[in-house]
Order: structure tokens, then C-alpha cells, then sequence
């Protein structure tokens, strides 16, 4: 790499041992270099993020990252933070700067031997990203097939995986690596957003511009439209209520309300373009024509279960609201963002990329795709050599899309060029028996019709060996099973998930809150999961089809079905829980079979009480306990609020007060666990979350802000304090305290984190339109003019110059009606462009003649000019006009008599008054 390589935002300081450089030079050939590879570019962009295990007794404070098996061994890279007591305690890191971290060792699993630290300056290499990036010390992290994808020639790509193959991984690769300079990155969710941002910040160069943006804020900012501020269950819910007049037009989506509003924001919605593209019709509004939906629906519902879909749309539409306005109001802001592209109305600066990547693409209807594609295909007719990159898996959908490789396929040759297709087919997150559950799971789609199954292949290849553990429960409802639920809620790094789209009844009160679905599950990653009647799932499944009546939707939800299964059973890292409440033998038999419990994985059915002690034994250590708890509160945030709070708060109660027994030292880890309380309150905060009342409804503002003073984030505190200012204030009085927040965070936007600015991304477009909508008045206009156009960059507007563009326009224009000539003279020096026109008005105000003359001249307004310089006067400057005017002029004449008699009076003699009489200086006063 160049020297001259720079990151947008300093990286970690790493610094390496010789022994572990040694290690990771032996492995470089084999999956733990990769791995120990990826570990030093993650510990460079944010080692808080990293899943690690504590070690205790003469080795207490490193911390272990697993690297993963080779042929039945497992090893873990030894490292540590500068406040570690390794590091802490020694006097041989004086020297050492603040924030380093130190890889010491690569070890085998069991070898637990006293580690040295050894000598800062005599035994460590500092590794900066530039070494990481050219693979100076070890291999590349990438494996072969994302390698791939990230130097493929064509310019349009897409990339399909299994859960956990590293789809996210090589799209940042490929992202990296594109041509140009600016690349746009679009994911679904806001905490990858955030991951993403830092990832590009702190390790790729700074002469790339990277504009990550969760799709909700694209098409807000894009479109010039404020988020929807409803959470998509309210949606749900306001969609379950507004059924209830209508239940005798559901026919058999009597008792699928959830089916019914998923079929509609999937098709009836999600599938109408205004423009006929492959498969999918024109479509006048954002709703497909009952036609073409009953056409192409038929063949998959059946036309009753089509036609009942079309009757109850046209029941919910009768007083005027459309079915997106009301119930998918993302899609409705798409099919606008997506007419405005059509109209060439969308800011220009948007059509500045290079390279458009988009993480999670499964997530997105073809409504939303297509704005994606479109964009695309304006960029590319400036730019043909634009790159375009889809990454995702068609089997894991967390919104209802009903995704498809072949439309994504078809709507890109239609718009762009044919794509590309390259696949990841190793499962580098699950370990071997977990991963061998999620590849069975991929046989169930045979029970579906070949139209409603996936496509490509749905067995991974299973890279990591490293011990897990897949355990089965039966049990009968009781007490029992209450205190095993009870107990699973509570543990810190587990999750409970349901197969249905609610807590079974038999789950007690305790535990309810703490059940997700499989649809809330999606994406995140646990520890443990524990999965709530797999068995009955399983026979819903595989079951005989049966054709008639209500039937008719099976085959959609049987697809759903087995989506919820291979999602639930792929979030665990370490161990899968399954638990068959009551089942019934075919139940035990179809479960015992997914798990692999028939051959070498064999795995016998545990009772509550047997599941639950082996659980008790499980002696974890309290620095494991707060990462578990970290994690969870990161993990729950968008879906159990309430949850996320509590564990945030669990593991600043378990840092103990400093200086007691049993409390951690290490203050990286309590710095880590405050910084990460006051990232949950503040998020649930800005979104207005309510918590249960018997919480004690806390005031989540003052959480996060005493986390912050806590972890010694002081510009970050303060900087949340004016916000609070913004969202507790009457709309009416925001101004004042939306320019502070304005001052504030330009003043501390280095010190911000990604989380805090993807925290207030939703509401950017309102605020920096309440901003806009202040200059009413001269003043305001020069203040906000001030205080804007940083505000802006802040932000990382994409279309931040077009916007001070305008607000440079309505404050001049404003200054001018007011006549404060001089405050708007000087922003029209900052314009880059200049123009005369109005500097001319200004100095007219001014009575600047002669200044407002010249000005005119320059923008070829002579007329203008020329009376002005007859205001100077300025007489030969006139008659130069009058001559550029070439029309004759009237005034012309005395114009030139003026100038030849003042030349005339210049050749006035000295001695004039002397030489002349008294009645011959009378005749020249008469004269004159």
C-alpha cells in the first residue's frame, strides 16, 4: 500500500507479538490465518464489537478470540487492551499509547500455560491498516469465492450465500475495491448501517467518499420526505383492526391475519412498478391492477384466495386512503421516490456514485428494488462504468418480500445489464452441528410447490469444527416447564424463539416478554437459542396437501414455514436448545431427524429438570456474563426494548463499584459497558420508545446521558443534551434549540459514533427542514446561513450542496426585500459562482453607484449600468455604454457636450484669474 494511505477516522492502534506474527506466518495457508487475519482487521475498526472469552487466575485480563477448528483442534488468539492488568500492571508498556490493543499469542484451546506480556518496545510490531490491507504479516481474511465477487470484472453482481457464509463481509471487500471514488451502501438494517460506516471509516481510504445509509433513510433523504415514525407492528396491528368489519369477505383468510397483510405488502403493494418490466405490469398507483394480481396470484393461492385478497383491498380502500398510504407507507414513499426518478426530479447529486452496494437485498420488495435499479440506470448514463453489487440469501427473508433471484434478475436486465451471479457456499459462523441442523433444514422445501421453493442449493459446506452443543427437550406442561422458561429468559446470550407469530399460551407471564418470533430473530445472533415446538412445525410441514378450501394458502405458508426454521435454528453460535411442548411421536420423530439425533450426532430427548441442571452447571465467569448481556441489549433493541434496557442495566450492575470484591478493573470493559447503556437509552429514546410501567418509566435521555459521563464521553453527552432540547419542545418553538443542536454537533461530529448518527438519521430530513422553513426574516437568514452549510456536511448529505445552493438563494433574496444590501453582498461573495445581477441590486441599495454600474455591465444589463453611472456621474463610462447600446440615444448629445466641455475647462490656463478683467471673468460666469 501507498505510504500516503490515510483513514477517514484513525484506526485502532494494534500491535503484534513476535510469536503471534510467527504463528499466523505458519497458518497462513489454512483457515485460521484467514481468521486470525480477519480478528487484526476488526480489533483496527472496533474491538468492543468482538465476541471473546475472559481468562482468569495468573492469566487473568487477556481476552481469547475464538479462531476456529482444524482437523479436531480449536485455537484462540491471546490479546489484550492497554488497561488490562497484563498490560496495566506491567512497567514494561510505559510507553505504549492510549487505546492500543496487543496480540500476544496463538494458542491451542488447551493450553492455559502463564502468558508473559513481555516488553512493549522490545517484543511488539505496531500492524497498521496499511499492513493489514497488504497482507504484509498474514493472509488475506477473504476466502477464495468472496474474493471473487470483490475483483469480478462485470459491473453489475450479484452475490448469494447461506446464513453465516460472509455475504457482508465480501460487499464490504468488493465496496472497498470498486472503481471510483464514491460509493453509495444501502442495507436494511440500521445496526449493520452503523457497522458498515465504521468499518469504511476507520479501514478503508480516506480518498474514498462512503455514504452508508439504511433504505428507509435513502428514499426519505433521496425523496425529501420525513421516516415513517410508526414501528411496522404498529402497521400490523392497525391492519388486524381495521379487518374486523370485514371478517365475512376473509373466506380463508379467516384466521390468517398475518398471512393476509404479508400477501399484500409482497404483492398486491410490493410488486407494482409504473413501469412494465418482465414479469410485472404497469401499474398507475401503487397497488398491482386486480388483473394482472389475479393472474399471476392464481396460480399460487388459487383464484378464491386471490379474489378475497382483491375484495378485502377494495373494502379497506373505500374512503379514499390507499392500501401503501395506510398500512406500508415505505412503500408508498418508494413509488413516489420512484416517479420523481422517472421526472428527472430527484437533486443531482445523487446521480455523483461510482459503485452502489446493497447488503440484504432479500429484505426489499420489487417496489423498493426498483428504486435501487432506477437510480442505476441514471447514474449509468453519465457513467456507464457505474458498479452495481446485490448481496443476500433468497431463504432468508425478515420482511414479507417473497424474494426472488429471477425477478431481481429480470428487473436488472430489463434496467442495467444482465448480472453476474457468484455464491458462498461455506457456513464460516455456525459449527459443525449446528450447521449440519441448518443444511437438513434446506430439504423441507420439497413439502412446497417447485414455484413457492428457493432457488439454488441449500446445502453449505462446514468450514468450523470447533464444539457445540444440540440439545432436545420434550415436556408437559406444568410447573416444571414454567421454571425451565423462567430460568432460559433470564440467562444472559439466550434466546427464546417461537415458530408462531406469538408467545405459545403455555409460556408463563414471566417469560413472555423475552419470546421472539422467527421474524424478529432474523439477523441477530445468540450464544444459545433455544427453539419453541420445532416438532410441531415440522408436521405442519410435512404433512399430506390437501387442495380444497383453506388449504389453498398452505403452500405459501408452509414456504413461510420452513424460512422461520432454517432462521431460527441458524442463530446460535455455540448451542441449539430445542423444546417440543406436549408433541405428539411424529412430532419427536421429524425433530429428532432435523437434529441429527439418528447416526453420529446422536442426541437423546432431555426431561425440563435435566435440561435445566446441566444448564446450573454451567459456571460462566463474570466478564463472559457482561459480554453476554452487551450483546443481548444490542441484539434485542429493535425488537424487545424492554429487554435490551434490562440487560444494558444488568451488566452495569455487574461491573460491581470500583475497588470492591469481585468487581471488574479492566476500564476498557466498564468504559465498554456504559458507552453501550447509553447507546440503548439514547436509541430508544430518539424513537420515542415507551417502556412497560413496571420498569418505573424511566427518563431515558437522563439514562444515556450518565452512561456518558460515565464512559468520559463529555461532547457526546452534551451534544445529546440539545437533542433531548429538540424532541421535548412544541414544534413551534424548535428553532432555537434545532440551530444549537446544528452549532453543537458540527463542533463535535469527530467525537460522535456511528450508532449515534444512524440514531438520529430518521429525523434529519425534518430537522434540516424545520431549519429551512426558519428564514421567514433577513436575520434568521443570516444566522442560519452560518450555520447550515457545516450542518449539512455534518450529516453527510448527499445532496448538501444543492440544498446550501438554495438556502444561499432564499437568504440573499430575503436580505434584498428587507434591504440589508450589505449582509447579503456578503454571502454573495461566498457563492463560487458569481452573480452581477444581484450584487448589482445590493450595491443599488447602497448607492454604491459605480460598483452596482459595473456589476450590471458584467451581466449585460446596459440599460441598468448606464443609469447608474449617470448617477456618479461617470460621463465617459455612460457614453461607452450608450455606444455598446448601439440603438441611437437622445440623452447622447448633451452627454458628449458635458465631456467636451469638462476637457475643455481642463486646459484651463493657472494664471487665469490674474489675466483677465474683472467684465471678461463676469462674461465666463455667464457662460457657465
Amino acid at each position: 500500500m501507498p505510504e500516503a494511505f490515510q483513514t477517514t477516522l484513525p484506526a485502532n492502534p494494534v500491535y503484534c507479538h513476535q510469536e503471534f506474527l510467527e504463528k499466523l506466518s505458519a497458518h497462513s495457508r489454512d483457515n485460521i490465518g484467514k481468521r486470525a487475519s480477519l480478528l487484526l482487521q476488526r480489533l483496527a475498526v472496533d474491538a468492543r464489537r468482538l465476541h471473546y472469552k475472559a481468562t482468569y487466575g495468573p492469566n487473568r485480563g487477556w481476552r481469547r478470540s475464538r479462531l476456529g477448528g482444524n482437523h479436531g483442534s480449536h485455537y484462540y488468539a491471546w490479546w489484550a487492551t492497554t488497561a488490562a492488568p497484563p498490560i496495566k500492571e506491567s512497567a514494561r508498556f510505559t510507553a505504549a499509547p492510549d487505546g492500543a490493543l496487543f496480540l500476544r499469542d496463538l494458542r491451542h484451546h488447551d493450553d492455559h500455560s502463564p502468558l508473559d506480556p513481555q516488553s512493549f518496545e522490545e517484543h511488539y510490531l505496531p500492524i497498521g491498516v496499511p499492513d493489514i490491507r497488504g497482507e504484509e504479516y498474514g493472509p488475506a481474511p477473504w476466502t477464495p469465492d468472496q474474493a471473487l465477487f470483490a475483483t469480478g470484472r462485470a459491473s453489475v453482481r450479484i452475490l448469494k450465500g447461506h446464513p453465516g457464509s460472509g455475504k457482508t463481509t465480501a460487499l464490504w471487500h468488493a465496496a472497498d475495491t470498486a472503481p471510483g471514488t464514491r460509493i453509495l451502501y444501502v442495507t436494511y438494517s440500521r445496526d449493520l448501517a452503523a457497522l458498515a460506516k465504521e468499518h469504511f471509516d476507520r479501514f478503508c481510504s480516506a480518498g474514498k467518499t462512503f455514504r452508508v445509509l439504511p433504505y428507509a433513510t435513502l428514499v426519505s433523504q433521496m425523496g425529501g420526505a420525513a421516516e415513517p415514525s410508526a414501528a411496522a407492528r404498529e402497521f400490523r396491528q392497525q391492519f388486524s383492526r381495521d379487518l374486523h368489519p370485514f371478517q365475512r369477505y376473509l373466506g380463508v383468510w379467516q384466521d390468517q391475519p398475518a398471512a393476509l397483510y404479508d400477501e399484500m405488502h409482497a404483492h398486491l403493494v410490493g410488486d407494482a412498478l409504473p413501469i412494465a418490466i418482465g414479469r410485472f405490469a404497469a401499474c398507475t398507483q401503487p397497488r398491482v391492477p386486480d388483473k394482472a394480481y389475479r393472474e399471476r396470484r392464481t396460480r399460487f393461492l388459487g383464484l378464491q384466495a386471490a379474489s378475497q385478497v382483491l375484495e378485502v383491498a377494495s373494502k379497506l380502500e373505500r374512503d379514499g386512503a390507499s392500501l401503501a398510504e395506510r398500512y406500508f407507507p415505505e412503500l408508498a414513499l418508494s413509488w413516489r421516490l420512484l416517479l420523481k426518478l422517472s421526472e428527472h426530479t430527484v437533486p443531482n447529486a445523487w446521480y455523483n456514485f461510482d459503485c452502489i452496494a446493497v447488503d440484504e437485498c432479500q429484505d426489499l420488495t420489487p417496489l423498493e428494488t426498483a428504486v435501487l435499479v432506477r437510480l442505476a440506470a441514471r447514474i449509468r448514463e453519465q457513467k456507464p462504468q457505474l458498479t452495481l453489487l446485490f448481496a443476500g440469501d433468497e431463504a432468508q427473508t425478515v420482511r414479507p418480500t417473497d424474494f426472488e433471484w429471477g425477478w431481481l434478475s429480470d428487473l436488472l436486465h430489463g434496467q442495467i445489464a444482465t448480472p453476474q451471479e457468484y455464491k458462498l457456499s461455506t457456513n464460516l459462523r455456525s459449527p459443525r452441528r449446528i450447521a449440519r441442523a441448518v443444511n437438513r433444514a434446506w430439504d423441507l422445501y420439497a413439502h412446497v410447490e417447485k414455484q413457492d421453493r428457493p432457488g439454488g442449493a441449500g446445502y453449505a459446506a462446514i468450514e468450523d469444527d470447533s464444539p457445540d452443543q444440540v440439545l432436545y427437550c420434550t415436556a408437559a406442561q406444568g410447573p416444571a416447564l414454567h421454571q425451565l422458561l423462567e430460568s432460559l429468559a433470564s440467562r444472559e446470550g439466550l434466546a427464546i424463539i417461537t415458530l408462531d407469530d406469538a408467545p405459545p399460551p403455555y409460556v408463563p407471564p414471566a417469560a413472555r416478554s423475552a419470546v421472539l418470533t422467527a421474524r424478529e430473530a432474523k439477523g441477530l445472533d445468540f450464544h444459545s437459542v433455544c427453539v419453541l415446538d420445532l416438532g410441531r412445525q415440522l408436521n405442519f410441514v410435512t404433512r399430506g396437501e390437501d387442495k380444497q378450501g383453506a388449504q389453498l394458502v398452505d403452500g405459501l405458508r408452509r414456504r413461510l414455514a420452513i424460512d422461520q426454521i432454517r432462521v431460527a435454528v441458524s442463530r446460535p453460535s455455540d448451542r441449539l436448545i430445542v423444546l417440543d411442548v406436549d408433541p405428539a411421536e411424529k412430532a419427536v420423530i421429524a425433530t429428532r431427524r432435523l437434529l441429527g439425533s439418528y447416526g453420529e450426532d446422536e442426541t437423546t430427548a432431555l426431561i425440563p429438570e435435566a435440561l435445566l441442571a446441566s444448564l446450573e452447571e454451567e459456571q460462566l465467569d463474570l466478564e463472559e456474563r457482561i459480554r453476554r448481556c452487551e450483546a443481548d441489549s444490542r441484539q434485542f433493541l429493535n425488537v424487545r426494548p424492554e429487554i435490551a434496557w434490562s440487560r444494558a442495566h444488568q451488566a452495569v450492575t455487574l461491573l460491581g463499584r470500583p475497588g470492591t470484591p469481585n468487581s471488574i478493573s479492566d476500564e476498557d470493559v466498564r468504559n465498554s459497558v456504559h458507552r453501550n447503556l447509553a447507546r440503548i437509552c439514547f436509541s430508544l429514546a430518539i424513537a420515542g420508545a415507551k417502556l412497560p410501567p413496571e420498569l418505573g418509566n424511566p427518563n431515558l435521555f437522563d439514562d444515556a446521558r450518565t452512561a456518558l459521563s460515565n464512559a468520559g464521553l463529555a461532547p457526546m453527552r452534551d451534544v445529546l443534551a440539545v437533542i433531548e432540547s429538540v424532541v421535548t419542545a412544541d414544534p413551534p418553538d424548535q428553532l432555537a434549540p434545532l440551530a444549537e443542536l446544528a452549532r453543537k454537533l458540527v463542533e463535535h461530529r469527530a467525537a460522535l459514533e456511528p450508532w449515534f448518527m444512524a440514531g438520529i438519521m430518521p429525523f434529519v430530513e425534518s430537522w434540516t427542514g424545520a431549519l429551512e422553513a426558519g428564514m421567514f426574516s433577513a436575520t434568521n437568514a443570516a444566522q442560519l446561513n452560518r450555520i447550515l452549510p457545516p450542518f449539512y456536511h455534518a450529516l453527510g448529505m448527499v445532496d448538501a450542496a444543492e440544498r446550501i445552493a438554495r438556502l444561499r438563494e432564499k437568504a440573499i433574496a430575503l436580505q434584498i426585500k428587507e434591504r440589508q444590501f450589505a449582509a447579503a453582498l456578503a454571502i454573495l461573495a461566498e457563492l463560487p459562482e458569481r452573480q452581477p445581477s444581484l450584487e448589482a441590486a445590493c450595491h443599488l441599495g447602497l448607492e454604491h453607484w459605480s460598483a452596482a454600474a459595473a456589476c450590471y455591465r458584467q451581466a449585460g444589463m446596459l440599460r441598468e449600468a448606464l443609469t447608474c453611472y449617470r448617477e456618479v456621474p461617470d460621463i465617459e463610462s455612460a457614453l461607452e455604454v450608450m455606444a455598446a447600446m448601439g440603438a441611437p440615444n437622445p440623452d447622447a448629445d448633451s452627454l458628449e457636450w458635458i465631456r467636451r466641455l469638462r476637457a475643455l475647462l481642463a486646459e484651463r490656463p493657472d494664471k487665469l484669474l490674474k489675466q483677465t478683467t474683472p467684465a471678461e471673468r463676469k462674461l465666463v460666469e455667464e457662460l457657465l
